[in-house]
């Protein structure tokens, strides 16, 4: 079937944002009509169907279509190194400020969002290149996504052309000694570095993992797709896998204002725990 004026009418738009929200928490505005049907209009060709109520029928039912439209719908781009300001202070402050003399102290990092794997592979480079320099330090990285396309790219771990070409510049030292590949075959972070990351799917619309788990939680452009009751539902669960000393950062275009929760703003975009702020230790 060829279905090339295929159009996607208001009642079937406004049944899209619904369930959007109920699989996601994300709002999507009454504006942005035609980013959804561009977005969907080639899975609907993909699976032969003639109209959106028909597609909207199979994802309520089938559990795999319902994460091919969540891969479809979400927004995902990102790169290394992204906001160097966020870098230069987990480097120059808060690291420095790690219990690194202690022994087993191993750091627990969350990238919170980690679409195809930038921000934690960014993090295990400078966590690497800080536990060099401290050998009683180690880390571990998660990265999380609902998306199961990007967190496959992500385990893959190979990046070309605009994801790595800021990082290759503003930190060459860096991208000498970390990553490995070519242009033509594209990069990777070293193994003893992906060996410490792992990526696994989750919603951070649903139920917390864990309590109290991490020293530091990265949750950058995130909230921007959310409205504000369902901001406030992802800080608890946020807060609730922080540990009590910890960090939490989220984007440069984002704030908790007017968000119900214990953090408390230390920098621009950067959070702790309130127990953090009384001790005034890092982690």
């Amino acid at each position: 079937m060829s279905i090339p004026t295929l159009q996607l009418d208001a009642k079937s738009f406004d049944q899209l944002r619904s369930l959007v929200h109920q699989i996601m928490g994300i709002t999507i505005k009454p504006g942005r009509h035609a980013m959804i049907e561009g977005r969907l209009r080639k899975r609907l060709r993909a699976l032969d169907m003639g109209s959106y109520e028909e597609y909207i029928r199979r994802v309520k039912s089938n559990a795999e279509e319902q994460q091919a439209f969540i891969d479809a719908i979400t927004t995902n781009e990102t790169y290394f190194y992204r906001t160097p300001r966020i870098w230069n202070y987990l480097y120059d402050n808060y690291l420095n400020e790690l219990p690194v003399k202690q022994e087993n102290f191993t750091l627990k990092v969350w990238s919170a969002a980690s679409s195809t794997g930038e921000e934690a592979y960014t993090l295990g480079i400078f966590l690497e290149h800080f536990k060099r320099a401290n050998p009683k330090f180690d880390y571990h990285i998660d990265g999380t996504d609902i998306s199961s396309q990007v967190l496959g790219k992500a385990r893959n771990g190979v990046y070309a052309g605009r994801s790595i070409e800021r990082f290759k510049t503003a930190c060459p030292e860096l991208f000498e000694k970390y990553m490995v590949g070519s242009e033509e075959s594209g990069y990777s972070v070293l193994p003893g570095i992906r060996k410490k990351v792992r990526f696994f799917p989750y919603n951070l619309f649903d139920e917390p993992r864990t309590s109290s788990h991490y020293h530091l939680i990265l949750l950058r452009n995130v909230l921007i797709y959310f409205v504000k009751t369902d901001q406030c539902r992802v800080m608890e669960n946020i807060f609730y896998q922080l540990k009590d000393s910890g960090t939490v950062i989220i984007g440069e275009s984002e704030s908790l204002n007017g968000i119900d929760t214990p953090l408390r703003s230390v920098s621009p975009t950067i959070y702790q725990h309130p127990q953090n702020i009384q001790t005034g230790k890092a982690a």
